[in-house]
């Protein structure tokens, strides 16, 4: 008989430990794996769930009648924990929008337009004033293309030719005498916020906060002085009466609004811009989208103008009028250099001075082209229209179809 020695006795003791532990590892190891597959299975879920409410929300105009007194709405009957809840508020012309897990672990924050502008969904919209449309130098339409009852001709403007694209008939249609409808239960939004009069003093750059959370009550500042070290991003008002954006301010999702605002060359940010009087955006000027420009007041001689290698993203909309001073001098409400670029919704309802590139949708009550020294009545040079499909617009007209467009994620 083979005889062990007793020092053998830990040796084995301490291999069978080793194994237990190796297979108490591997089945704790095995446990883990699935508790983290459950971990993120239960938050991918989450986040599917968030998108699923918000594709929802943007195409089913029954759902808020159908929310619950907390806002909830379960999106598959057979699971519970697939509720989730809304808020739903009205951010300038935008709406900013909250989806949260009925447990809140998770959330979304997102600025959300409209598909569709208008029912007309045009490209460019003058109002029919009893004269024909003259289009000038390199101007071109392409889309629906919406134009007075006396019709459209293509002319030459001193010794330089018409060099445009005539407009193909089947996108031609005709305007009406005025714009189309506006819905006004927009416009008091607008009128609720320039009438907001609690307003703190915006602390230093350095005791700023980095982002106001769209999650909190919307932080309101006045504004006065230089700009050059302004810095606020998200969820805040700022209130001024005249102010100028210095390039070296930093803004971003905010609101501002004033009686006369002007944008120095070389900023860029987005914003949306609500004004009384004038709003001058200088040259070289980046509104990123989505930004917006709300002007207002001064019994229609407001003043919106775009300098030259500028671009607005969003939308555009200038309450002016058409009435005209006495000599050759034309007040128009609108002018665009021949460089600049916008995109997005414009509306004037006065007079536009609009050249350069143009694409959405553009709804002017009056246009005339006003070099220095002369005065071309219901004239365009060297515009280019088109349409827009892939941005989202305002909420502004009445008679538009519900559907809504995501068009940032923000905090």
């Amino acid at each position: 008989m083979k005889v062990l020695k007793g020092s053998s006795l830990p040796t084995v003791m301490v291999i069978c430990v080793l194994i237990s532990l190796l297979v108490l590892f591997a089945i704790t190891l095995f446990d883990m794996n699935n508790l983290f597959y459950s971990n993120y299975h239960t938050a991918k879920q989450r986040k599917e769930n968030i998108n699923s409410a918000f594709v929802l929300y943007s195409n089913d105009s029954t759902l808020i009648s159908s929310l619950t007194e907390k806002n909830g709405y379960q999106l598959y009957e057979d699971e519970a924990n697939s509720l989730v809840r809304f808020q739903i508020r009205p951010w300038g012309l935008y709406e900013c929008v909250t989806v949260s897990t009925a447990d809140t672990i998770s959330s979304s924050t997102r600025l959300l337009g409209k598909v569709q502008d208008s029912e007309y969904e045009a490209a460019l919209w003058v109002c029919s004033r009893d004269m024909v449309l003259a289009l000038a130098g390199c101007s071109e339409s392409m889309g629906k293309t919406f134009i007075p009852i006396n019709g459209i001709s293509y002319i030459q403007l001193g010794n330089i030719p018409f060099r445009g694209k005539e407009i193909s008939d089947s996108y031609i249609d005709l305007s009406e005498i005025e714009l189309p409808p506006v819905d006004s239960s927009y416009i008091e939004q607008i009128d609720l916020l320039r009438s907001q009069t609690e307003a703190s003093t915006l602390p230093q750059r350095n005791e700023v906060s980095p982002y106001y959370s769209f999650g909190k009550p919307t932080a309101h500042f006045q504004l006065s002085g230089a700009t050059d070290q302004l810095c606020v991003r998200g969820n805040a008002v700022l209130h001024a009466d005249e102010i100028t954006i210095s390039p070296d301010a930093v803004l971003s999702d905010v609101i501002l609004t004033g009686r006369k605002i002007t944008i120095e060359e070389g900023f860029a940010g987005s914003m949306q811009i609500i004004a009384t009087d004038t709003v001058v955006i200088g040259k070289n000027v980046q509104l990123h989208y989505p930004s917006g420009i709300y002007l207002e007041g001064n019994a229609g001689k407001t003043y919106l103008e775009i300098g030259n290698h500028s671009q607005v993203n969003g939308y555009a909309i200038v309450f002016g009028s058409t009435e005209k001073t006495s000599g050759i001098h034309i007040d128009d409400n609108y002018h665009q250099d021949s460089t600049a670029v916008f995109r997005g919704l414009l509306y004037v309802d006065g007079i536009a001075d609009v050249r350069g590139e143009l694409s959405g949708g553009i709804y002017l009550k009056e246009c005339y082209y006003l070099p220095e020294n002369g005065v071309y009545a219901s004239t365009m040079k060297d515009a280019r229209f088109s349409r827009h499909s892939q941005i989202a617009y305002p909420f502004f007209f009445a008679h538009t179809t519900y559907r809504r467009k995501e068009m940032k994620t923000v905090h």
